[in-house]
């Protein structure tokens, strides 16, 4: 081989060397360009859970496949004033509240606690200390969305469980607070008496029925009246014909 052959073909190697280069760094710069058929560049993987809408929180809709059977949750119920450092599940939470007021039958609107002439003046109060997947603060149960609104903040939470005064809704992760509104059944009802008694007696029908749905899932609470009820009120923003009238506690009780 001459010299001239040796001399062209180191510049054809040198040349060839070039380009591969040039062609390497091309494909490097443009592969974000050409992925997945994309002509933008591939953006930062965004988790599939989402913050819940601002003053609203859809709930999952209640697991009736687990849980004890109701034999079970009679013969186990029993009140609980200490509770485990324990959060309770937003699905938990769904099925206590479906328990309390969720409705059974779209086309009539019937629930789960019978009331009488079917008026279900009761509102829920939930207030939420320890809760998986819902912030801290005071929350309206809307029973037509299974769903909650939100009321107060945390510290407007806290000023409602300091009204309450009770040591077990300290440590609960839940308390669960029942107004009436009057309204319906004044307008219904001659006696001011039949009024407050009907009232009771449907705070007593949900709240017996939260209390059994928590012993099915190996939880507790303690129903109690023994609160300034008026203070309570006043921190919820109630006036006119709304009042508080009973409250609930839902926890995984301690003395088990």
């Amino acid at each position: 081989m001459t010299d001239k052959t040796q001399q062209f073909l180191s510049g054809k190697t040198v040349i060839a060397v070039i380009v591969i280069v040039v062609a390497l760094a091309a494909i490097f710069i443009a592969a974000p360009f050409f992925t997945t058929g994309s002509t933008h560049q591939t953006l930062p993987t965004v988790s599939a859970t989402l913050a819940p809408t601002e003053g609203q929180v859809t709930l999952p809709a209640p697991d009736h496949t687990t849980g004890g059977t109701l034999d079970y949750a009679l013969e186990h119920r029993r009140s609980s004033r200490a509770y485990l450092n324990e959060s309770i599940s937003i699905g938990n939470l769904s099925l206590i509240l479906w328990s309390a007021q969720g409705i059974t039958d779209t086309a009539s609107g019937k629930r789960t606690a019978p009331s009488a002439m079917h008026t279900y003046p009761l509102t829920l109060y939930v207030a939420v200390s320890n809760v998986t997947g819902v912030s801290p603060g005071v929350y309206t149960y809307v029973p037509e969305t299974n769903s909650l609104s939100r009321h107060l903040d945390a510290a407007g939470k806290d000023r409602v469980l300091s009204a309450i005064g009770q040591q077990q809704v300290r440590s609960a992760p839940v308390t669960i607070i029942v107004s009436g509104n009057t309204t319906v059944f004044k307008e219904r009802m001659s006696s001011s008496d039949d009024v407050l008694r009907n009232l009771c007696l449907e705070a007593g029908h949900v709240v017996q029925n939260i209390l059994l749905m928590e012993t099915s899932r190996g939880m507790a609470g303690v129903p109690f009246t023994g609160f300034n009820a008026t203070a309570v009120d006043g921190h919820l923003g109630l006036s006119g014909n709304n009042h508080v009238v009973y409250a609930v506690t839902a926890a995984y009780p301690a003395d088990q």
